[in-house]
């Protein structure tokens, strides 16, 4: 794709701008092939039923206005599920009879869909018991309440002083879940908060380092935005993508005790309208865990009820580093050291030490010691009913200064 014509290209970007990614399992899916997103067709119908609101729970963190009256209608609530996931509402009240079809299309998440119709545009988060990848994508009464929670604090870090102005978020602001199966959707709004009075274009990050498959001669998008302003590709990365990722990983961690689980997927830019990167944009907040020495360190509440860092999962050093060090370190800045190579040439290791730099800027090294193991943790090919055992590895990871 030529960055001229980037603008209301998003879908396209999530579908086709996307490089097979990081795991031998990573293309793996349990889902019909017509509703993979790479795969599958360009939409199709979206089964939602209307169900009396006393069968379902419902969390808000404040949800646009139009986009509520779209989802709540009197005493009745839309309720949206995935072909694939019919068979397991089969029998429950309210499911006897089809309301109506939307029409759909799947982003980057084959269990995530953009609405094509409706007069505002937002994402639905679905649940699916099917394996995608590693994990079965299973939307549970916990997973929906966490997500909504998580928006709520995103909201509250956006209006703290210190916020970075290139800190933003998808809103995840409203999540329904039927009572009697206790799994439910999420509304995803594509409006960006803080909002903004001029739109932005936005852009995945696995778009910028991935090459078009429809277009396979033209060079990456983050190829094209720095030499659309003449600088070096890593410099422009450095100063445009790079410091103000982690200026605002580190705002969110520091501050709110909140560990973004920033992938390529999970992280968008949003471009102005000169194509200059102007915010980076949270998205995705299902599994994201919160570190409770943190929050109380600063006074804060711990409203959450699930991913709470040393509690059910894994001791908090290695939480902190599953998520920086794999899914930020392997998977993010992996993809990019594997992009910057590839187009121009840039050896792994001045890379890395342009991100180990960016880390400290960021992360005093007191902090580091007191959050971080000195080496790192990864997932094993070993997973089970999305349990998956880790490996540890004594060296230093590639993103973080060794201490």
């Amino acid at each position: 794709m030529k960055l001229h014509d980037i603008n209301r290209q998003f879908l396209h970007l999530e579908r086709w701008v996307n490089m097979p990614k990081y795991s031998a399992t990573a293309q793996y899916s349990e889902v019909e092939k017509c509703y993979h997103p790479r795969e599958g067709d360009a939409d199709f119908p979206l089964p939602v039923f209307m169900l009396p609101r006393k069968e379902v729970v419902v969390h808000n963190a404040r949800p646009d206005r139009a986009i509520r009256e779209l989802i709540f209608c009197g005493k009745e609530v839309s309720f949206f599920c995935h072909p694939n996931a019919l068979d397991e509402f089969a029998g429950c009240p309210g499911f006897s009879s089809l309301s109506r079809e939307e029409r759909a299309t799947p982003t980057s998440s084959t269990r995530t869909v953009m609405l094509l119709d409706s007069r505002e545009q937002f994402m639905v988060k679905l649940h699916l018991n099917k394996r995608i990848s590693r994990f079965i994508r299973r939307l549970t009464a916990s997973s929906v309440s966490h997500s909504v929670q998580i928006s709520r604090e995103c909201e509250r870090l956006a209006m703290l002083p210190g916020c970075p102005r290139e800190f933003a978020y998808l809103p995840e602001s409203i999540g329904v879940v039927h009572k009697g199966k206790g799994v439910g959707f999420i509304v995803r709004e594509f409006l960006p908060r803080p909002v903004r009075l001029s739109p932005g274009t936005l852009v995945p990050f696995f778009a910028l380092y991935s090459r078009d498959e429809r277009a396979p001669n033209d060079a990456p998008i983050l190829s094209q935005l720095a030499g659309a302003v003449g600088m070096d590709p890593l410099k422009y990365f450095m100063r445009h993508i790079l410091d103000p990722f982690m200026k605002c990983w580190a705002f969110a961690f520091l501050e709110g005790g909140i560990l973004f689980e920033s992938h390529a997927q999970n992280t968008l830019l949003e471009l102005d309208e000169q194509f200059i990167p102007r915010r980076i944009v949270q998205r995705d907040f299902q599994s994201i865990p919160i570190d409770p020495v943190i929050r109380k360190g600063k006074g804060l509440s711990i409203p959450f009820r699930k991913h709470i860092i040393g509690g059910e999962d894994y001791p908090r050093l290695i939480e902190h580093s599953l998520i920086f060090d794999h899914f930020i370190g392997d998977y993010l800045f992996g993809a990019f050291a594997e992009f910057f190579l590839r187009e121009h040439r840039i050896p792994n290791k001045e890379f890395f030490s342009a991100v180990q730099k960016s880390f400290r800027a960021h992360i005093p090294r007191v902090i580091e010691r007191e959050f971080f193991p000195k080496g790192h943790v990864t997932f094993t090919d070993s997973f089970r009913d999305n349990i998956c055992p880790l490996l540890y590895l004594h060296e230093s990871p590639l993103c973080r200064p060794s201490y």
